[in-house]
């Protein structure tokens, strides 16, 4: 009998030669957390916990006589913990066409939809189509669709840029958590502001000194997420930013967020953080996401010649809860209606009458 319960420590070397077994492109959110997934075994706990109170991603494992035999991550997309992103769903190839997957889905969605969760969202190779399938028949609709670029480790950027386009930016600091909120509700498309709602909160930005300059890429690999920004000196607002995600030194991940109304600066932005990184000396595997609704931001990058990795479709589940409402007894209301008055009746009599019959 097959059963899912939380991931374990003691599965998890079966669980890491599972993941062995995914042979279509991988996001960048997935392939990172394949390294914490070791560490996921000692956060079980959290599945008797609400999903508000959550600090780390959860997965769960499919059981049948102590051999796992399917797996699933989740993790919440941000602070409000209304919207959550599977990351990983596998099956053992042995095992597939058993409603294995199926079943570990209904169950996530049972788990974290019951505790106030309104929508998931998956990112699919667009050549997986057994994964495409499957997400369809559980209620996922395809949005968006998202492609990844890989810099060449041997890619110089053009070095014109770095003098005048580049004096514009900076580093984020803490004051411009409320304008980077704007920036990516304004770079969203209006569905995906309901999906993924995010707060202001999800875009806090620590103190980092800039004196010495050697010492900066050490401290912003430390602090693991950090922003670039554009700001218009005319009316005080931030019009583009780039959000850099370092899972490891040499492993960097890029998110561009361009104004609508500064769109002819996308150029310039990408050509920036390539010189800026390279200044800073962090080399290695760089890789963008860019997504459809920012055509400014896909042109751009193309222009450039970087490798495609992979194209993927961004899926969205919405899980509508209705809220429950106290019932309140209704107190029964006496009809009063107006007394009607005893009608008249009046019967026809024949046109003679008598009281005794003729002899």
């Amino acid at each position: 009998m097959i059963k899912i319960e939380p991931l374990f420590a003691i599965d998890t070397a079966q669980t890491r030669a599972l993941l062995r077994h995914q042979n279509e492109p991988m996001p960048f959110e997935s392939f990172c957390a394949e390294d914490a997934l070791a560490l996921r075994g000692f956060t079980f706990f959290q599945h008797w916990l609400p999903c508000n109170l959550h600090f780390a991603p959860m997965a769960y494992i499919a059981k049948e006589d102590g051999i796992v035999l399917g797996l699933i991550s989740i993790s919440s997309v941000g602070k409000s913990r209304s919207c959550w992103r599977v990351e990983h769903l596998v099956v053992h190839p042995n095992h597939r066409g058993r409603g294995i997957a199926q079943e570990l889905l209904r169950f996530a969605f049972a788990t974290f939809a019951s505790q106030g969760a309104a929508h998931f969202v998956a990112e699919v190779a667009d050549q997986n189509s057994v994964a495409l399938s499957l997400l369809g028949s559980t209620g996922f609709r395809r949005c968006y669709r998202v492609t990844h670029y890989q810099v060449p480790v041997d890619y110089e950027p053009p070095g014109s840029h770095d003098s005048e386009e580049s004096s514009g930016f900076r580093l984020a600091i803490p004051s411009d958590r409320q304008a980077l909120y704007q920036l990516f509700q304004e770079c969203l498309p209006p569905d995906l502001r309901i999906t993924y709602e995010y707060v202001p909160d999800d875009f806090l930005v620590n103190v980092v000194p800039t004196e010495n300059i050697s010492k900066l890429c050490r401290k912003l690999i430390k602090q693991r997420i950090w922003y670039w920004v554009s700001q218009d000196p005319e009316r005080k607002s931030i019009t583009s930013a780039i959000r850099v995600l370092a899972h490891r030194e040499g492993d960097y991940h890029l998110e561009f967020a361009v104004h609508p109304g500064w769109a002819h600066t996308s150029e310039n932005t990408i050509f920036f953080v390539l010189n800026i990184m390279k200044r800073l000396n962090m080399r290695g595997v760089i890789s963008i996401k860019g997504f459809d609704y920012q055509p400014h931001v896909v042109k751009a990058l193309e222009g450039l010649g970087l490798e495609r990795t992979g194209t993927f479709s961004l899926l969205a589940r919405d899980h509508w809860v209705r809220a429950k409402q106290k019932r309140v007894a209704k107190k029964e209301v006496p009809i009063s209606l107006t007394s009607i008055a005893q009608p008249g009746i009046s019967l026809p009599l024949p046109a003679e009458r008598t009281l005794f019959p003729p002899l």
